[in-house]
């Protein structure tokens, strides 16, 4: 088929649409640049908050990719998806044409140039922004491209589906919840939250940990990170796993949970912990109020005990949990999430970036290598018609979250 882009409404993420968008005719001229087109994307419900949050200046996700003059910014925008992309033309010596990079890639099948320089670690690259204003107010994580080894393609599938996800879940355990011999404590909301989080505050041995929308991406790596990414006598008592009904099935399957609970079973607090014991309520995104409800009945019954972190939200409802707003206090034991931050205080702690993402691989690598999540397996597509539909049935709840969706374009 022709060269096409997907197009997204901006006051519908739901409605998408392919449109022609044929790739530029003249040869790329411009210094260290280079045209790529996108090889392999994955799909996940990640991907819907990126539709329908990315007109947020301070999250700029509808501001990555040029929009054909066919298409009004008034009223449709482009967002990206986490996969691979093939340099098709380069004035950059080390990234000739037929390289491989991976990140925030765009939806179609069009090529799109890009400006780039060598950044501080060797095999990755910094998108150079240009006075075309896209990209501005972007965190760095989606302007950074990395040029990994020789993958096969089930290591690719598993890193398009999971490795964006999974840096947060392996630095909330690693560097926020961080133990004596590991790394430096790292506040939630990096050196930007101030002074509001030490040692005490990270220590969660023989704590109870509540996963509240624990099937996806980020909640599943922070568990499977608890779980066998921490020393055994730095492990939590219990990871407990708080969703849907329809999720619960997969929850129990993947072997991370001590138990799993169902939203409305906020009454079997009263025998979630003991007296005196660490709670920790982590959102990575309940519906509705959900959060709010289990936030306040663990205050009533445990007091100054309980923390809360703000990972996610749920990005079919327009009104957030009032725990949000709360997190904005200093003095509350609410902590508003920012794994940008995070990383940008666990790069200086460790005194590198070189450092940071030798780490950050090896668990990577670890984690893959013990297979990840199980329970969850590769669904291979090809095309754009088919990443189309699919979007269209995830968000109609026809894939549950035991599919992992990845796409050869």
């Amino acid at each position: 088929m022709a060269e096409v882009i997907q197009i997204i409404s901006k006051t519908d993420f739901t409605a998408q649409s392919l449109t022609p968008a044929p790739s530029p005719s003249t040869n790329l001229t411009a210094p260290s640049s280079v045209r790529i087109q996108t090889r392999l994307i994955s799909l996940t419900t990640n991907t819907f908050t990126y539709a329908k949050l990315g007109g947020n200046p301070l999250l700029a996700w509808w501001n990555v990719w040029p929009l054909p003059s066919t298409v009004s910014p008034e009223t449709h925008c482009r967002i990206s998806a986490w996969g691979y992309s093939e340099v098709v033309e380069s004035t950059i010596a080390s990234l000739p044409v037929g390289s491989r990079l991976f990140g925030y890639q765009p939806i179609g099948t069009r090529a799109e140039e890009l400006q780039l320089k060598e950044s501080n670690v060797a095999g990755q690259y910094d998108v150079v922004l240009s006075d075309d204003g896209l990209r501005v107010g972007l965190n760095a994580i989606y302007n950074r491209y990395h040029i990994f080894g020789d993958e096969d393609r089930q290591s690719r599938g598993l890193r398009a589906l999971f490795y964006a996800l999974w840096q947060t879940g392996w630095m909330l355990n690693q560097h926020v919840f961080a133990w004596e011999g590991g790394f430096k404590p790292s506040h939630p909301f990096g050196d930007a939250g101030g002074d509001g989080w030490d040692a005490e505050k990270a220590d969660i041995k023989g704590a109870v940990i509540i996963l509240l929308a624990p099937s996806g991406k980020t909640g599943l790596s922070f568990a499977h990170e608890l779980r066998k990414g921490r020393p055994e006598d730095e492990q939590p008592e219990k990871v407990i796993a708080v969703g849907s009904e329809k999720s619960k099935v997969f929850s129990k399957s993947t072997g991370l949970f001590d138990e799993v609970l169902l939203y409305e079973q906020v009454d079997e607090i009263e025998r979630l912990a003991k007296k005196g014991q660490k709670i920790v309520l982590v959102n990575f995104g309940a519906r509705g109020q959900a959060a709010d409800t289990w936030a306040v009945r663990l205050e009533e019954k445990f007091g100054d005990n309980v923390i809360v972190l703000l990972v996610g939200g749920d990005p079919s409802s327009s009104r957030p949990p009032a725990l949000y707003g709360k997190a904005m206090d200093p003095t509350s034991n609410i902590y508003q999430v920012h794994a940008g931050l995070v990383r940008e205080t666990a790069v200086a702690n460790l005194g590198s970036p070189e450092a940071y993402y030798k780490a950050q691989e090896t668990a990577w690598e670890r984690f893959s290598r013990e297979g990840a999540v199980p329970a969850i397996g590769i669904r291979w597509g090809n095309g754009l018609e088919e990443y189309k539909a699919s979007w269209d049935a995830l968000v109609d709840g026809q894939y549950g979250p035991e599919t992992g969706l990845v796409f050869e374009l």
